[in-house]
């Protein structure tokens, strides 16, 4: 039986495996905006670790995708997991060889990185190989308030999986 780190667990190898690995978005950098890197997103589990906690060699917890559940429910067959990923980028302006360029076009980035999770939710209807993600659960958007030069947004979406090994949930039928 999956217990619910677990799941979440698997929700961050897909993301991992599917996402982070196939775009490159720019690093965080506050003490030099002129600063341009070009990184994978991490993807971390529950929240942003704060600095001097982040795992050995990030240098940025930001880009990234944040997964966590909002809530989760249990009937006989099976539990249901709302599942919430906060995505964050950093974009303070056009960089262009050696100029910069203030600008409040960083939520393309964010909606970029979205984008690319939702095909990918789309396309794979099982994770983990135990969690399947439920039909016209998937929803998004941008937070209200954007601390420029971070732009954050959520993609939630529920995955179910069974109490059961499923042999058992059939023979409980027959």
């Amino acid at each position: 039986m999956m217990s619910t780190v677990a799941v979440l667990d698997a929700v961050k190898e897909f993301l991992e495996e599917k996402v982070a690995n196939t775009i490159k978005l720019q690093k965080a950098n506050d003490n030099n905006v002129y600063s341009y890197e070009l990184v994978n997103p991490a993807v971390h589990l529950g929240w942003v670790p704060p600095k001097g906690f982040l795992p050995q060699g990030m240098e940025s917890g930001i880009p990234c995708l944040i997964v966590g559940i909002d809530d989760a429910s249990k009937d006989i067959e099976k539990r249901d997991f709302n599942i919430r990923i906060s995505a964050a980028t950093f974009s303070p302006g056009l960089h262009k060889q050696d100029r910069y360029t203030p600008d409040f076009h960083g939520y393309q980035d964010l909606l970029n990185l979205i984008d690319r999770t939702l095909e990918c939710l789309e396309k794979y209807a099982l994770i983990g190989q135990r969690v399947s993600i439920k039909e016209d659960s998937i929803r998004w958007g941008m937070y209200e308030d954007q601390p420029y030069p971070y732009w954050y947004g959520w993609i939630t979406f529920t995955v179910s999986r069974p109490v059961l090994p499923p042999v058992e949930i059939v023979q409980k039928y027959l």
